[in-house]
Parts: C-alpha cells; structure tokens; sequence
C-alpha cells in the first residue's frame, strides 16, 4: 500500500514538473519614452500586466536618454510591439514604445 502511495505522489510531481516546463515565460525588455515619473511607471507597468501571463515589471534606465526599459515575463511567446501599443491603450498617446525585445 505504501509503495502505492508514494508512487501516486511520484507521479503527480512528475505532472506537475512537466507542466510548469510547458507554461515557460519568455522574457520582454521594451524600451519606453516618456516615463518621467512613479506615476508614469504604474500607468506603463498597469498596461503590461494586461497581456498574458506578466506578474511584475522592473524599469531600468534605457541607453538613450529619455528611455526607460520595462523589463517582463509573458506567458506568450509570440508578443509584438503592436500588443504593448494596443495594451497601453489611450496611454499611447503618452509613452512611445520604441522596441520590445525578446530575451528567450
């Protein structure tokens, strides 16, 4: 019985190890003008975590000035500049993404 057991519990870690694999977050740096403030940081970070699957976003200054990169995981492999664009909705208007880079 016990062998039964722990061969049930075996198997469910097995499932679910192979499931976190299946739900991999692929990693975003998108490159933002017009970021000048914490407010204007929760308006782009509030936007981003729209799309699928972003939990947190990090900002790091950008290499050119006036850019800031908010840097995310998504649960979608396949995002575009067009989706952060869309995401940000009336807001784009305000920020400008520059470029949306994926890091894996």
């Amino acid at each position: 019985m016990f062998r039964l057991v722990l061969t049930a519990v075996a198997a469910v870690f097995m499932t679910a190890s192979l499931h976190a694999e299946d739900t991999e977050k692929s990693a975003y740096t998108a490159t933002v003008t017009g970021v000048v403030c914490s407010a204007c940081k929760g308006h782009v970070e509030s936007a981003l975590k729209k799309l699928p699957g972003v939990e947190s976003v990090t900002f790091e200054k950008g290499d050119k000035e006036e850019t800031q990169k908010a840097i995310f995981k998504s649960s979608s492999a396949t995002l575009a500049k067009d989706d952060v664009v869309k995401a940000l909705g009336k807001d784009a208007e305000t920020y400008t993404v520059v470029a949306l880079d994926k890091s894996k």
